[in-house]
C-alpha cells in the first residue's frame, strides 16, 4: 500500500475519532479486570482510568453562591486578604494608558471603584498582551458573578481583589488543559481544580472547556474594550449562568492551594451531590480523586480525560466504598471502572507474567520515550493498554510502525511511528486498535 493511501486512512482514523467528541461526551465503560497482582522491583501500582462524563451537572444558585464567596473569603489566608493593585492611573503611568482600549479599561477599573490597573494586566509590560487580553475577557464574564456578595464582605475587601485573584488562577488553569497535544496535568492545584470542575458539570465539563478555548482564541485578536466584552459575554453565554458560579465557586476556593481548597471543598454548595454521582460511576471519592492523583490527561478534542491514581489511594478509595454500601474489590481485583497499572514494563511482567506460548505482549499506545514522558508509565503500562499478540503478528505491526508511509512535506517522509507520536494518547490507541485489526487482516500489509 502506497504512502498517500495509508495517510488518508490514518487521517481517517483521526477524523473520526473527532468527529465523535463533537457533541456532549458520553462515559466509556471501562473494562473490570482482575489479575493477580504482585508487584516486582521494576515499578509501582496505579490505577489508570477513563473518567465518565454521563451525568449532570451540579445546579448552584445565586444565593448558594454569595453565600460561599463571603464564607471562602472572609476565610482566606492574610497574604490574599491584602492583596492590593498597586498601579494606578494618578500615579502616571505614562505609556501604560495610551490607546482606547487602555482608557476603557481605565474607565471600567474606576467604575468597580478600584482606579487604575485594577487586574494588574500592567505589571508584564506598558502594553495589553495576549494573555492580558483573555484574562480581562474572562474577568468580563465572571464578574457578575460576584456582584451579589454582601455588604459585610465588601466593607471588609474589595471584589475586585478576589475578580484579579479569579482571573489569574483559571486563566492558569484552562491553559494548561488546552494543549493541541493533551499533556499530563501534575501541578497539584490544577489538578484538583479540574477534578473538581469535572465532578461538579459532568457532561458540560468539555462544554466549558471548548467555550474557553474559543475565548482564548478570540481575546488576542480583539481591538477595542467593546470587543472584548462581546467575547468575555458571549463566553458566559455559552456555558450559562450555573457553569459560570461554578467556575466562580471551584476557582476561589482554589485559591490558597491544594492543602486549603481540600478543607474548603466539602463544605460548598453541591459538594455532596458531585461526589455521590462521581462515586455512583466510578468508585471513587470525589475529594479523594481531585487531591490524592497523580496526574489527569485531558483530551478537549476527544472529550476524555483519564486519572491515575497511586494504589495507597486506591485502597483507601476501595474501603471507604465498602463503608458506602458498594462492593469492595477482592484479592487482586480493581475498582469497577480501573485497570491495573504499573510504573514499567518490567513491574507489569513481573506481576502478569509471560505473554503465553508463541505470543508476546504488545502496547497498543507505544512505548516510545515520548509518549512516556507526555502520558506517564501507568499510561502505558496497564492491563488496557497492553495485550498479548501472537508473535508474528507482533512482529509485523512494529515493522509496520518502523515503516515510511506518512508524507510530512514533498521532501520529507515520516515513520508511521514518528507520524503517531505527534497525536493524543486517544488517537494512538485508536489508530493502534485498527493497526491490529487491519495487519492481523490483511487489509493492511
Amino acid at each position: 500500500m502506497g504512502p498517500l493511501r495509508v495517510g488518508a486512512l490514518a487521517l481517517a482514523v483521526l477524523m473520526g475519532v473527532t468527529a465523535c467528541a463533537t457533541g456532549r461526551p458520553m462515559g466509556t465503560a471501562v473494562r473490570h479486570d482482575s489479575p493477580e497482582s504482585k508487584v516486582g522491583a521494576g515499578g509501582e501500582e496505579a490505577v489508570f482510568t477513563r473518567l465518565p462524563t454521563d451525568f449532570a451537572p451540579v445546579r448552584v444558585n445565586d444565593a448558594e453562591l454569595t453565600e460561599a464567596l463571603a464564607t471562602l473569603w472572609l476565610d482566606m489566608p492574610l497574604r490574599v486578604a491584602r492583596f492590593r493593585s498597586v498601579l494606578h492611573v494618578d500615579r502616571g503611568v505614562g505609556e501604560a494608558w495610551r490607546g482606547d482600549l487602555a482608557n476603557s479599561y481605565g474607565r471600567y477599573c474606576e467604575r468597580r471603584g478600584t482606579p487604575g490597573d485594577c487586574l494588574t494586566l500592567f505589571e508584564d509590560g506598558p502594553r495589553f498582551q495576549e494573555d492580558d487580553k483573555r484574562r480581562l475577557a474572562l474577568a468580563l464574564a465572571v464578574g457578575p458573578a460576584l456582584e451579589g456578595v454582601n455588604a459585610e464582605v465588601r466593607a471588609m475587601l474589595d471584589p475586585s481583589q478576589l475578580l484579579t485573584l479569579l482571573s489569574i488562577s483559571i486563566a492558569g488553569y484552562m491553559a494548561l488543559l488546552l494543549a493541541p497535544i493533551p499533556e499530563p496535568v501534575t501541578k497539584g492545584i490544577a489538578l484538583a481544580f479540574t477534578v473538581l470542575m469535572w465532578g461538579y458539570l459532568g457532561w458540560e465539563f468539555f462544554d466549558l472547556l471548548r467555550a474557553y478555548a474559543r475565548l482564548h482564541e478570540e481575546a488576542p485578536r480583539a481591538t477595542s474594550f467593546a470587543e472584548l466584552r462581546e467575547t468575555g459575554e458571549r463566553f458566559g453565554r455559552v456555558i450559562g449562568p450555573n457553569s459560570v458560579r461554578i467556575l466562580v465557586l471551584v476557582g476561589t476556593a482554589a485559591i490558597g492551594g491544594t492543602a486549603a481548597l481540600a478543607s474548603k471543598a466539602p463544605k460548598l454548595p453541591g459538594f455532596g451531590q458531585a461526589s455521590g454521582r462521581v462515586a455512583a460511576r466510578t468508585g471513587m471519592k470525589l475529594l479523594d480523586a481531585a487531591t490524592g492523583a497523580e496526574r489527569v490527561i485531558v483530551s478537549v478534542s476527544e472529550g476524555s480525560l483519564r486519572l491515575v491514581v497511586g494504589a495507597p489511594h486506591v485502597v483507601a478509595m476501595a474501603g471507604r466504598s465498602a463503608a458506602a454500601g458498594s462492593p469492595a474489590p477482592g484479592r487482586g481485583k480493581l475498582l469497577p471502572n480501573g485497570h491495573k497499572a504499573w510504573g514499567s514494563f518490567s513491574g507489569f511482567k513481573s506481576a502478569m507474567g509471560p505473554a503465553g506460548t508463541g505470543k508476546q505482549w504488545h502496547h497498543i499506545v507505544e512505548q516510545t520515550p515520548g509518549n512516556v514522558t507526555r502520558f506517564g508509565g501507568e499510561a502505558l503500562h496497564n492491563t488496557e493498554n497492553i495485550t498479548a499478540l501472537d508473535k508474528d503478528l507482533h512482529t509485523r505491526l512494529g515493522a509496520f510502525y518502523s515503516s515510511k508511509y506518512i508524507r510530512a512535506t514533498s521532501s520529507r517522509t515520516l515513520t508511521v511511528r514518528q507520524w503517531l507520536s505527534t497525536q493524543s494518547y486517544e488517537a494512538q490507541r485508536d489508530f493502534g486498535l485498527l493497526a491490529i485489526k487491519n495487519i492481523s487482516s490483511g487489509v493492511w500489509p
